[in-house]
């Protein structure tokens, strides 16, 4: 995680040394930083590839912190407010027209009190894009979604990258529901499973019967009263 040349070399009791082998103990001066203990030492000829390596290291340890991060769910909302370990509630709002938004956004914010804040990080009209499940997953946020569904891409992004989405058809149910995991008061959680997708190619009226959709099964199953 760091890069330098080495200037010079001394052994376990400060005499200047040229070499040193295996399980060797020694102290280098000419890096431009402290390495982290466990670190691997590599010996390159070529500073810049010296770089690069060191630039790929620091990645690789900023994804894995990331991915170590305990994503925020209004499950677990309450519990990582009492640990202190956060004191904003990030949200994404998706609607299916602009005074939706507006309306849910206003009430969502006067949910705000004293342990929390509400903080819409984004909102917009439409369906749960791939956009906004990276933006979710960045800043560890809850993506809130009023009549409008994930497109499939966004679907599989949220569930891959453990972004939770909260769809709901009644304004209250949302403000309720958050309301509640601010306070520590959520009630269990009626979750919607996904059997398949369908695409409806045709539809047909017929006076006896109704109006019959004719889809074509994309994924998954489509059941009967399910």
């Amino acid at each position: 995680t760091t890069v330098g040349k080495v200037r010079a070399m001394a052994n376990e009791n400060g005499k200047p040394i040229q070499s040193a082998g295996p399980s060797v103990p020694v102290e280098i001066t000419g890096l431009d930083d402290v390495p982290q203990a466990g670190d691997k030492f590599d010996a390159v000829t070529d500073e810049r590839l010296a770089r690069e390596l060191v630039a790929q290291r620091r990645s690789a340890q900023k994804e894995k912190k990331f991915n170590a991060r305990t994503k925020v769910t209004l499950d677990n909302l309450f519990e990582q407010m009492q640990k202190g370990d956060m004191k904003e509630l990030q949200l994404v709002v998706k609607a299916d027209v602009q005074g939706s938004v507006e309306a849910v956004c206003q009430s969502l914010e006067k949910l705000s009190n004293d342990e929390a804040r509400v903080d819409i990080i984004h909102s917009g009209v439409g369906a749960i894009n791939e956009s906004d499940v990276m933006l979710a997953a960045a800043s560890n946020a809850i993506i809130v979604g009023f009549n409008v569904r994930p497109d499939p891409v966004a679907e599989e992004n949220a569930k891959r990258d453990g972004v939770e989405l909260r769809l709901y058809r009644v304004i209250y149910d949302c403000i309720n529901e958050i309301g509640a995991a601010l306070k520590g008061m959520l009630a269990p959680k009626v979750r919607e499973v996904s059997l398949g997708r369908a695409e409806v190619r045709q539809v047909y009226r017929i006076s006896s019967v109704g109006t019959i959709a004719g889809a074509h099964v994309l994924s998954g199953k489509v059941a009967r009263n399910a």
